[in-house]
C-alpha cells in the first residue's frame, strides 16, 4: 500500500509517495497555492496540487493501491474539502483522505512526529502552533492585511515603507530605495504605489524582496539588517504567544523548544539570530531546534498515525527518497 502526501503553501506544492512495504519515497514539487476564497485562489490551488502530482505520477510505477492521502493545505477551510478530494481523484485513485491546514504537518515534520515545540512558520506568511492531541494552540495567521508580522511578504512591505521615507526624506538612507525599484522596473515609488493598486504587484511579488532585503543586510545596509532583526522579534513574539497559552493550562506539558520553518529562516544570521535573542530573553532555557523533516514529510508521519502505524524515517533520511 502506498501513502500519498501533499504540502500545499504560498511558495510551492510539494508531494510524496511513500511505498510502505519499502521504505521508498517519491518527491516532486509543483507550484505554489493561494488562499481559496476567490475563484483565482482555486485555480491556482488546483493547478499547485495537479502539477505537483503529475510530476510525481510521471516517475512512479504504481503496483499498489494509495491507502491514504494526508494533504496539509495552506488556509484551507472545511467547505473545501471535497472540492480538493475532486482534484486529486482527476490524477490517481485514493481510498481515504485527510485534508487539515498546514500547521501540523510542518510540526510533525520539524518535530519528527513527537510534536515536542512550538513551531513557528515563516514563509509567504507567519503563524505560531503547538499540539499535543489534547491542546491546540494558535498565535497570529491572520493574513497579510491584518497580521503575518514577521513573514517575507512583511519584510517586504517593511523595506518598501522605509525606502519611501528615505525616498521623502523622512528617514535614512538605503540602498533598499534603488534595489526594489529596480527590481519592479521604476523610477520613483509612485509607479510602484500604482502597479500595487492596480494589482500588478502580487502578494508573491512583495514576498520575493526579502531576497533583496537580505542580500543588502549582508552588504551592509542598516535599514536592511533592521527589517530583519525586528521580523525576527516579531516571529519570537508568536512562539512567546504560544508559550505563555501553555503556562496558562495546567494539562499543558512544560515545553522550551521552537521550530522555525519556513523560508524567511534561510537568513539564519538575521533573522534566525534576533528570534533566538528574543526568545531567550523571555525565557533563558527556550532553545531553538532545526527542524528535523519538511512538511511533506510531516504529512506520511500524520498518515502513518491516522494507521496506527509507524514509517521508516530512516529510510528517508538515508536517501532512498528520490527528488523528481
Amino acid at each position: 500500500m502506498y501513502l500519498l502526501g501533499i504540502d500545499g503553501g504560498q511558495t510551492s506544492t510539494k508531494s510524496c509517495l511513500y511505498d510502505q512495504d519499502t521504505g521508498a519515497c517519491l518527491l516532486a514539487s509543483g507550484p505554489p497555492i493561494d488562499h481559496m476564497l476567490t475563484l483565482n485562489g482555486q485555480i491556482k490551488a488546483k493547478q499547485g496540487i495537479q502539477q505537483s502530482l503529475q510530476k510525481l505520477l510521471k516517475k512512479a510505477v504504481l503496483t499498489k493501491k494509495v491507502e491514504l492521502a494526508f494533504l496539509s493545505i495552506s488556509g484551507v477551510h472545511k467547505e473545501h474539502e471535497e472540492m480538493i478530494k475532486s482534484w486529486v481523484r482527476e490524477c490517481i485513485h485514493v481510498d481515504r483522505f485527510f485534508i487539515e491546514g498546514d500547521v501540523k504537518a510542518n510540526l510533525a515534520g520539524a518535530s519528527g512526529g513527537k510534536n515536542d515545540g512550538v513551531l513557528i512558520v515563516a514563509g509567504g506568511g507567519s503563524i505560531g502552533y503547538y499540539s499535543d492531541g489534547e491542546n491546540e494552540l494558535v498565535a497570529g495567521g491572520y493574513g497579510h492585511i491584518l497580521g503575518d508580522e514577521g513573514s517575507a511578504y512583511w519584510i517586504g512591505l517593511q523595506a518598501i515603507k522605509a525606502s519611501i521615507r528615505y525616498s521623502d526624506g523622512r528617514g535614512p538612507v538605503t540602498v533598499l530605495h534603488d534595489s526594489i525599484l529596480d527590481h519592479f522596473r521604476e523610477t520613483s515609488f509612485w509607479g510602484v504605489k500604482k502597479q500595487i493598486h492596480a494589482d500588478k504587484i502580487q502578494r508573491s511579488d512583495m514576498s520575493d524582496l526579502a531576497v533583496i532585503v537580505e542580500r543588502a543586510a549582508n552588504d551592509g545596509d542598516a535599514i536592511a539588517q533592521l527589517v530583519l532583526k525586528e521580523a525576527g522579534a516579531e516571529l519570537a513574539q508568536l512562539a512567546i504567544s504560544v508559550l505563555q497559552q501553555m503556562a496558562d493550562l495546567q494539562s499543558a506539558p512544560a515545553v522550551r523548544k521552537v521550530y522555525p520553518t519556513g523560508g524567511v529562516f534561510q537568513s539564519t544570521h538575521w533573522v534566525r539570530r534576533s528570534l533566538s535573542d528574543s526568545l531567550r530573553a523571555y525565557d533563558p532555557l527556550a532553545e531553538v531546534y532545526s527542524p528535523q523533516y519538511s512538511p511533506v514529510i510531516g504529512t506520511l508521519i500524520l498518515s502513518a498515525q491516522a494507521l496506527g502505524r509507524t514509517i521508516n524515517l530512516d529510510s528517508i533520511e538515508q536517501s532512498d527518497v528520490v527528488r523528481l
